[in-house]
């Protein structure tokens, strides 16, 4: 699990680390390996195939619960309390209606301001960029 999380509230049992991802996933080295080999300029827009592109503090755009299209940046990645698939925790850039503000079910994920924060599954991450 990756995560800026709120140094004052309990942290959630039961995460998924990177390490363990990687176990679970047989392709996960190839692409790992795969992207070594990329150039990584500052601004490098790519399409995550898989968790272990991604990194705290990349820029994402994803699709949100509501249906709408969002730009942020990764601030958690692993898995919420009692929620079975991998979530993606970002802090948004501006604020949208019905999205949190980094906390899920009494557990604080990365810290941000009301409305600027959205746990989405892998699959709703439509590109990423550094």
């Amino acid at each position: 699990m990756l995560h800026d999380r709120c140094p004052d509230l309990p942290s959630p049992g039961g995460q998924l680390s990177l390490s363990s991802v990687s176990s679970s996933n047989s392709s996960c080295s190839s692409v790992s390996s795969v992207r070594s080999g990329r150039s990584t300029g500052p601004h490098r827009v790519f399409v995550p195939h898989s968790p272990l592109d991604l990194q705290l503090g990349h820029r994402v755009r994803i699709m949100l619960p509501t249906g709408r299209i969002s730009t942020g940046t990764v601030r958690f990645l692993g898995h919420l309390q009692g929620e079975p698939e991998l979530h993606l925790g970002v802090e948004l850039q501006a604020p949208d209606h019905g999205v949190r503000d980094g906390h899920h079910k009494g557990y604080c994920y990365f810290d941000c301001k009301p409305g600027h924060g959205a746990f989405v599954t892998f699959h709703k991450l439509l590109m990423a960029w550094e």
